[in-house]
């Protein structure tokens, strides 16, 4: 048994994540996604997790980036589309969740 123990060989492959926090100021939302603005370009197609704090609240979704403009004479700031991936995270901290209505008493406004 030792024997064959041996001879077997086994592959597998090893995926790992690269993260990174990026800070964004929040300029529009709507049930599909959302237009962030950002001090860093984000290329179209990364995918991500959004996180929102509203009122000590954090809401959270998986997006993926849409476009990213250059605002004019702003100097280094971008305009990032994004929207929200249809994963399984469907829990009471979804801001899809939230757009909709579900919370009831958190919206998203001043």
């Amino acid at each position: 048994m030792k024997r064959r123990a041996q001879s077997l060989q086994c592959q597998m492959e090893v995926v790992g994540v690269l993260a990174r926090h990026i800070p964004t100021r929040l300029i529009d939302i709507s049930r599909s996604g959302c237009l962030l603005e950002s001090a860093h370009r984000i290329e179209e197609g990364t995918v991500g997790a959004l996180r929102l704090e509203v009122r000590g609240q954090t809401f959270s979704e998986d997006v993926r980036t849409t476009r990213c403009v250059a605002i004019a004479g702003s100097g280094s700031s971008y305009l990032v589309g994004v929207e929200f991936l249809q994963t399984a995270r469907t829990d009471t901290a979804s801001i899809r969740r939230v757009m909709s209505g579900s919370l009831g008493e958190i919206t998203f406004g001043t």
